[in-house]
């Protein structure tokens, strides 16, 4: 029941949003420029649709050349670079700069900010406490909802709600979830899809989640990581491990292809 109660806040939410907010369409980002916003657009699509982190932290780097101020594109690209010293010095100047930011750019730049910290703490071996990690997860999930439905149309941030959604309520909550919330076009992006179809197989619906994959294009990271974990949820590890090497050969800095390469790398070696 525990799921079926949360989607209803969400339908109740949304409703009521959509109603009440129509005047609120778009949103900045913080940002005057243009050209900031659009490459920092692009660099959503290139991780989440395509799966591409290479070049969506070119993307989110090069949003900052037009805007050097604009603190919620720097958040990202603290989020995406590897280099440990950098992302240091990144929240440094985002945590001196935050006040600077209105209501409603800080329901994500907190999270972010955040995401950035506990991402420094674990490449310095200094290990989250629980209470850290719930407050954290608290603070994703009330202010990415409370954005979601000002902004109906951000995509992208939309897509981290029900990922934060899938790791506090399950992948039926998710599942739903999505349904619910994401519109006809957003329903179509190879996000959607290629999430929609990992919640299924974790829910045992692997035919419907490896057909789903169909339509997307299989020069993109997205699709074999998807399979790969689809694959790995099936045990069929031979596969998974296929696809999984296909997915970092495409792209050597997909963080999460790399993590769950190590898991099944892992796995066959134990039968080895």
């Amino acid at each position: 029941m525990k799921h079926l109660s949360l989607l209803l806040i969400s339908i109740v939410l949304f409703s009521s949003c959509n109603s009440s907010d129509q005047s609120i369409k778009d949103f900045d980002y913080g940002t005057e420029s243009d050209s900031s916003r659009i490459y920092y657009k692009k660099g959503w699509e290139e991780i989440m649709d395509n799966g591409r982190w290479t070049l969506s932290e070119t993307y989110f780097r090069k949003a900052m050349t037009f805007d050097a101020d604009f603190l919620i594109g720097k958040s990202l690209v603290g989020r995406i670079t590897q280099n440990l010293d950098e992302r240091l010095k990144i929240f440094e100047e985002l945590e001196a700069s935050k006040s600077k930011l209105k209501h409603n750019e800080r329901l994500i730049f907190d999270i972010f900010l955040s995401g950035i910290h506990r991402m420094n703490n674990r490449d310095q071996n200094i290990r989250s406490s629980s209470e850290d990690i719930t407050n954290h997860m608290n603070l994703s999930e009330i202010n990415f909802r409370t954005f979601v439905h000002k902004y109906p149309e951000e995509s992208y941030i939309k897509a981290e709600y029900i990922e934060i959604l899938h790791a506090r309520h399950g992948a039926k909550t998710a599942l739903d979830s999505m349904a619910v919330l994401a519109n006809q076009h957003q329903k179509q992006l190879p996000f959607y899809i290629t999430y929609g179809a990992l919640l299924k197989a974790e829910l045992k619906d692997y035919r419907t989640a490896i057909s789903d994959l169909d339509i997307i294009d299989d020069s993109l990271p997205a699709k074999p990581y998807t399979l790969a974990s689809i694959y790995y949820k099936m045990d069929s590890l031979n596969l998974a491990k296929q696809y999984i090497d296909k997915a970092i050969h495409m792209d050597k800095n997909h963080l999460i292809a790399q993590g769950l390469k190590t898991i099944i790398d892992k796995r066959l070696n134990e039968y080895d």
